[in-house]
């Protein structure tokens, strides 16, 4: 069981430092996305600084980095659900903290969102149309990010998985408010990008 966990650990955690947004910047404009914009390298900052196209990618392979974790370890080991999910977590985990960034990566909104489709499609639907609803609603994705990682612990627990996934999920979801500080204080002083104006860049 213990070799089992390891390679779940390992396969969602390298998943997750595939940073997306980071090399997209390097390749596009030759810059450090985490040194532009909002700081974050996530899809939100990649629309900001890079344009539309490359966000709609960026979002798209962050939800396949947690995603794929899940089918594979869900196929590695069938008998052993929570397995899988914890190769999501973990996933979000190496998306949030890269160890070749200096442990500094992105927020792992759309990571979340491709674990839990993979995990549950009714459940990942339920998240991604509550984060949907709230960010165009309010106008800000943060307000929505902050809101679906608050549920990670609930629905965790719902599901019956076991502790160390509770715990785990508790731990996403303080890290998520953390992550979101300064955007929760933009918001506050009325200087945080509007949803509908990022998808106004091209």
């Amino acid at each position: 069981m213990i070799t089992q966990i390891l390679i779940t650990l390992l396969i969602g955690y390298l998943f997750g430092c595939i940073q997306t947004a980071y090399i997209l910047g390097k390749l596009v404009r030759h810059t450090d996305i985490r040194q532009e914009g909002s700081g974050n390298a996530g899809a939100s900052n990649v629309i900001t600084v890079l344009g539309l196209k490359y966000g709609l990618l960026t979002g798209a392979v962050d939800i396949l980095k947690g995603l794929l974790p899940v089918v594979i370890v869900r196929a590695l080991y069938p008998a052993t659900p929570a397995l899988a999910y914890a190769a999501g977590m973990v996933a979000i985990a190496g998306h949030i903290f890269p160890f070749y960034l200096g442990f500094r990566g992105g927020k792992g909104v759309a990571t979340l969102m491709g674990m839990l489709l993979a995990y549950d499609l009714r459940l990942g639907a339920l998240f991604v149309v509550v984060m949907a609803a709230l960010a165009f609603g309010v106008d800000y994705v943060a307000v929505g990010s902050v809101t679906v990682f608050t549920m990670l612990p609930i629905a965790t627990y719902l599901l019956s998985l076991p502790l160390a996934c509770q715990i785990a999920a508790l731990a996403l979801a303080v890290i998520a408010w953390i992550k979101h500080a300064e955007n929760l204080q933009r918001i506050r002083n009325g200087t945080e990008l509007h949803v509908r104006a990022a998808f106004k860049k091209k």
